[in-house]
């Protein structure tokens, strides 16, 4: 425990650290305030004193306006204090959350296979902002309330010694207090924020998965799970209320004690002589500033708290190192890139081998189709080419360079993926092109969407604005998009991923021709169900179970009728075939494919 805490502190003083300067300006407002705040009661008690010695309405009225200024300054700087605070604590967690976002997109597969979107919202967004309350809100205050208690207590120590020896009495039991009955208020709000977390990842859920919900007839379903999550989050929510409420009570009872004991101490002391009757207005005056921390205490523990498990999970998330690490410095020879895997197994941690003793190698500028049952680990394979995921055992290399020791950024610029699912932006066509880098011209964005078939598009406007999700595209539209994006990176290697497996015949044609001038001059790994997709391919690999079964030329292939793929198309699995070329027949070309 003590070791988390002391992360904690360390994470919040790094987070601190850049806007120090702010920060320590912050400090001295705070000091200023309250020092005015403990000057106004010290001037009361001088008129007081001085109108009970009898002093003119001319030095009385004097007094008043320098009451009144201390005030008026006060009220001014406490708005200061107010605002500076505010946009130094958004400033510096805006700082984190552009860190935390930097540091989620660079995380592997693995970790977004095992965190849900809803939930890195959360801890990106979520616990950022209970940050920020807390640097904004609580942090203010706290030190503000430190700087009275502290010069409260020397103020009085100047007065009289026996009232600040009392006041520091006062100080301990009341802050005991407040703490002794924290330690339920702090559980009952832990557990709402846990049953907050699990309804807000229903909602998530449901929202994502509305359109299989409503067609499957499941939507009920799906709403008495909202109102079960919903019953458990407003029980967590009445629970956390009446620990707070309790606190709350606790603090009044604490300050009208504190009020009464200073009027019967004043009274006493005023009536033995040994202090005047301001001093006795000073006492009960600065009891009543003690109020004010200690209702800040109730007011701002639940924010206190929020923040204090987000800086955990802040810290945590921080923590999670990827398996990717980017310590390459050797850069594969220009063009087209070569394909070598050695060896290569991979399995994500739990003894289920995806791929298994994979020796495979493909020549610079081929094309090679991929096939296999689900789960047989193609798209695992593409992860790998990739660098999404880091093998289990063996080697990828790239160009005759291991993966690991290729840098990332030359990587990601040189190897290409067209998914199945496009994931489209609310921004401009451009933007959904660019991917909302500055760098491409014009020019360049609408080349490219000209290469993909998508020239209407291109004359329509390329800053004309999509809708979230990439609104206002069809599904065919949008995949050809996402051809439009390779062609302005113009990569040395691309991988499609069932590119063309969720589109009509009439697109399915556009997306081929597009392929099929897309993949002259790179080399290109075709992961595929349907055998159609694979007409034009120069090779096939065949999976199973993670192992390879088969690999060779695709003429040979479908020549041979021993092979796997040969029976394939014998058997018409490609339910999208009409017993055109790719089927095996009676005669061949004499490049040796089917007619």
């Amino acid at each position: 425990m003590g070791s988390t805490s002391t992360s904690r502190w360390r994470a919040l003083v790094a987070l601190l650290r850049p806007d120090a300067r702010r920060w320590v300006g912050l400090g001295v407002l705070l000091a200023i305030s309250s020092a005015l705040t403990l000057a106004g009661p010290l001037v009361v008690r001088r008129i007081v004193d001085d109108a009970d010695a009898g002093a003119t309405r001319s030095q009385l009225v004097q007094l008043a306006l320098v009451f009144l200024a201390i005030a008026l300054l006060a009220q001014l700087i406490a708005v200061v204090v107010t605002w500076f605070a505010t946009v130094t604590a958004w400033r510096t967690v805006n700082e984190l959350r552009l860190d935390l976002t930097r540091h989620v997109l660079g995380l592997d597969h693995e970790f977004h296979r095992t965190h849900t979107p809803g939930e890195l919202i959360q801890r990106v967004d979520g616990d950022v902002t209970s940050v920020s309350d807390f640097l904004g809100r609580v942090v203010p205050r706290a030190a503000g309330a430190a700087f009275v208690v502290v010069g409260m207590l020397g103020v009085l120590a100047v007065v009289d010694l026996r009232i600040a020896l009392g006041a520091l009495v006062y100080v301990i039991v009341s802050g005991w207090a407040v703490v002794r009955g924290r330690h339920r208020a702090v559980g009952e709000s832990s557990e709402e924020m846990g049953s907050l977390a699990r309804l807000f990842g229903g909602i998530e859920e449901r929202l994502t998965a509305s359109e299989d919900l409503r067609a499957n007839g499941a939507s009920t379903h799906a709403m008495w799970g909202f109102v079960e999550d919903s019953s458990v989050a407003m029980a967590s929510a009445v629970r956390r209320e009446r620990a707070f409420l309790r606190m709350w009570w606790m603090v009044q009872g604490s300050v009208a004690t504190g009020s009464v004991v200073a009027l019967l101490a004043g009274t006493a002391l005023v009536s033995a002589g040994a202090i005047t009757v301001g001093t006795a207005f000073l006492l009960f005056q600065y009891v009543l500033l003690l109020s004010r921390p200690l209702e800040d205490v109730v007011d701002q523990l639940e924010t206190v708290q929020k923040a204090n498990g987000a800086m955990v999970r802040v810290i945590d998330l921080l923590a999670v190192r990827s398996t990717i690490v980017d310590a390459g410095t050797v850069s594969p020879p220009p063009g087209a890139l070569q394909v070598e895997l050695r060896r290569v197994g991979f399995d994500y941690g739990d003894d289920q081998p995806v791929l298994a003793e994979v020796d495979l190698a493909f020549t610079a500028r081929r094309s090679v189709g991929i096939l296999g049952r689900t789960g047989s680990g193609k798209t695992t394979m593409s992860r790998l080419v990739l660098r999404l995921v880091e093998p289990t055992t063996g080697t990828v290399l790239l160009g005759g360079v291991p993966i690991g020791d290729v840098p990332l950024d030359e990587l990601r610029r040189r190897v290409a993926l067209v998914p199945q699912e496009v994931e489209l932006f609310s921004g401009s066509v451009r933007d959904n092109v660019t991917l909302f880098d500055p760098a491409p011209t014009d020019a360049d964005v609408e080349a490219a969407l000209r290469r993909a078939g998508l020239g209407a598009l291109a004359e329509a406007g390329i800053h004309r604005p999509l809708g979230p999700g990439g609104a206002g595209l069809s599904a065919g539209e949008a995949q050809l998009l996402a051809f439009a994006r390779v062609w302005l990176r113009d990569p040395d290697l691309l991988v499609l991923d069932e590119a063309t497996a969720r589109v009509d015949p009439n697109t399915e044609a556009r997306l081929e021709a597009a392929t099929r001038e897309l993949m002259r001059g790179r080399t290109t790994l075709v992961i595929a169900h349907r055998l159609a997709t694979l007409r034009h391919v120069d090779e096939i690999v065949v999976l199973d179970h993670g192992r390879v079964v088969e690999h060779g030329e695709r003429s040979a292939l479908v020549a041979d009728p021993s092979s796997r793929f040969h029976r394939l198309l014998t058997l018409g699995l490609d339910d999208t075939s009409d017993g055109g070329e790719d089927r095996p027949g009676p005669t061949t070309t004499g490049a040796g494919v089917v007619r």
